[in-house]
């Protein structure tokens, strides 16, 4: 009798089949988790814009430089550390934050409390459940609201 090494042809193809069918079932859970992650990170950069336009406001309010938005199109802007391709606009009413725009090519976050008056909260931009708008979204199709000209 010879000993034989090695594989046969037939076992080879088995794993690969059994190896191609696992990569089948995991890959929608791994892409899945993928753009989890990438959303999560884009909610956290809406709730960082959302944090400096309160602090900002409140330092522009005691030294009386206080303005009624932050946008990205306009002068009024934050100071983040954010990724230079995020764009955001923040209306203020009475102190309160009543409309906050951020997108940043492949996601926008809506929330505009601005018709009712009720204020933007932190914790609300985690919540999908909450009144926003949470999609993907190209850039192109999505218009940035600019901060009103002084005087008009």
């Amino acid at each position: 009798m010879k000993n034989k090494k090695g594989f046969t042809l037939v076992e080879l193809l088995a794993v690969i089949a059994i190896l191609a069918i696992l990569v089948i079932i995991a890959l929608p859970n791994i892409l899945n988790l993928y753009r989890n992650a990438r959303e999560n990170v884009f909610v956290e950069e809406a709730q960082n814009v959302l944090r400096t336009a309160q602090q900002k406001y409140l330092e522009d309010s005691m030294n009386n430089t206080a303005v009624e938005c932050y946008s990205t199109d306009e002068g009024h802007q934050l100071d983040l550390d954010a990724k230079s391709s995020l764009h955001y606009y923040v209306q203020i009413s009475g102190g309160k934050i009543v409309k906050l725009q951020v997108e940043d090519g492949n996601y926008q976050l809506v929330a505009d409390g601005s018709s009712t008056g009720a204020e933007i909260k932190l914790d609300q931009l985690g919540n999908k459940s909450s009144n926003k708008t949470y999609k993907s979204a190209a850039y192109a199709n999505l218009t940035v609201t600019k901060c009103p000209t002084p005087g008009a």
